[in-house]
């Protein structure tokens, strides 16, 4: 009892491992329309029973990398570095399965076939169905704790072990492929995500642990501003979420209240953050993001009723990607602090007054719908050219490039 009040890190396994199978087993029993992954590589791969072996000692290899990083391990930093790349790869996978609900129809008809290796597939089979697999948590788990036990000095050391258990690792990432339990896409989708958590977990983080402890304190992170840009961020996942499991047809009047809620935390998060001085620099991120998230997935899930919406759509990701490289850029060079104009504002209500209207009622003639849609498509011209125009003097100023009647001081300006 005194080694677990000791160490209060060790509970967030179980708290976790509640919070994801409660998860999995929601997102699996849905009754929902699946899209099927599949390309031709995976049709050139031939089924091979032998691979659920080391398919089967994944289980195995996982629990035990567990473990000795909780009990064998004696720094905290590799643990939080394991756990966290585990945490945020099995979190991912639980959005994707619920925002895009997936399955494989690879699988082979194994009626008639015996043998042992045969036997063990078709009880495999039977357990675990062919939905909710992209990316593949067996492969991205297999390689974080092959990472993890790389990244440790005293297993490293071991040269016999981590031999062992790179073979180990590759053999199990072939069996989700041979075995016809995961694409490729799946494989490939997993790997990448291993690669980005990688960067995050054993780069990013530690070479700016100083910087990053000094902004991600109580203070910055617990404010009612945050609280209110984190449901929006939630609302978005939940709009997409119903959106493609159950379509906009039956759903309108929840959509509906979704969108109002999104719209209400936009407004109140910046007046609370400005009334109560509860602005932070978390908030800075968190609150774009979270706009940015609802308004793509809200224009998104109209494509498919409006196609002028796609055009919308192909806008929107141009000025937000400009909008990200050059605004950062002029942040990092010049003395800009990056507040909403009110352009930006114009844009972001007129989008979803319009999205509103557009997924409320009845499908409105597209001569009506139109309209709607070029008036969301103007505004965002409009502020993506204004926002450049700021951007572009902004840097002028810096580079002593501007006359001293246009030279003013930029700063509270806030481009997102």
């Amino acid at each position: 009892m005194n080694y677990l009040k000791k160490s209060k890190h060790l509970w967030m396994i179980p708290l976790y491992g509640i919070f994801y199978m409660v998860s999995f087993m929601l997102v699996e029993r849905s009754d929902v329309k699946i899209h099927i992954i599949h390309s031709l590589a995976d049709d050139k791969i031939p089924f091979c029973p032998y691979f659920i072996i080391p398919y089967v000692m994944w289980y195995f290899f996982l629990i035990g990398t567990v473990v000795y990083f909780v009990l064998f391990c004696p720094g905290k930093k590799e643990y939080y570095q394991y756990i966290g790349t585990l945490a945020v790869g099995m979190t991912l996978f639980i959005l994707v399965s619920y925002v895009y609900p997936n399955g494989q129809n690879l699988r082979p008809d194994l009626t008639g076939e015996s043998g042992i290796f045969i036997s063990a597939v078709r009880f495999l089979y039977k357990v675990d169905t062919p939905t909710n697999i992209f990316p593949s948590i067996h492969v991205f788990n297999s390689v974080a704790s092959c990472v993890a036990l790389f990244q440790n000095e005293r297993c490293r050391k071991n040269k016999v072990f981590t031999a062992a258990q790179t073979v180990l690792t590759v053999s199990i990432i072939m069996a989700t492929m041979f075995l016809k339990q995961h694409c490729v896409s799946d494989v490939m989708t997993a790997l990448i995500l291993n690669i980005l958590c990688y960067q995050l977990f054993y780069r990013v983080i530690p070479a700016r642990q100083e910087k990053l402890a000094e902004v991600f304190t109580r203070k910055e992170i617990l404010t009612v501003p945050n609280l209110l840009s984190l449901i929006r961020l939630g609302l978005a996942i939940l709009f997409l979420g119903i959106c493609e499991r159950h379509g906009m047809r039956g759903n309108r009047p929840a959509l509906t209240m979704i969108i109002l809620a999104a719209a209400a935390t936009d407004f109140l998060d910046g007046r609370i953050a400005r009334s109560f001085n509860q602005i932070s620099r978390i908030g800075r991120l968190l609150d774009p993001l979270a706009d940015k998230a609802m308004q793509a997935v809200m224009l998104a899930c109209l494509i498919s009723r409006y196609p002028l919406v796609k055009l919308v759509m192909i806008l929107f990701v141009i000025k937000e990607t400009y909008m990200l490289v050059v605004g950062w850029k002029v942040i990092m060079e010049t003395d800009a602090t990056g507040e909403a104009q009110w352009h930006g504002k114009l844009n972001t209500a007129v989008t979803y007054v319009v999205v509103m209207i557009l997924t409320a009622g009845v499908r409105l003639p597209y001569s009506t719908a139109n309209v709607l849609i070029g008036a969301c498509a103007v505004c965002m011209t409009m502020s993506f050219v204004m926002y450049g125009a700021e951007f572009r003097e902004a840097l002028e100023r810096k580079n002593g490039l501007m006359g001293p009647k246009y030279r003013r001081n930029l700063s509270g300006r806030d481009w997102i």
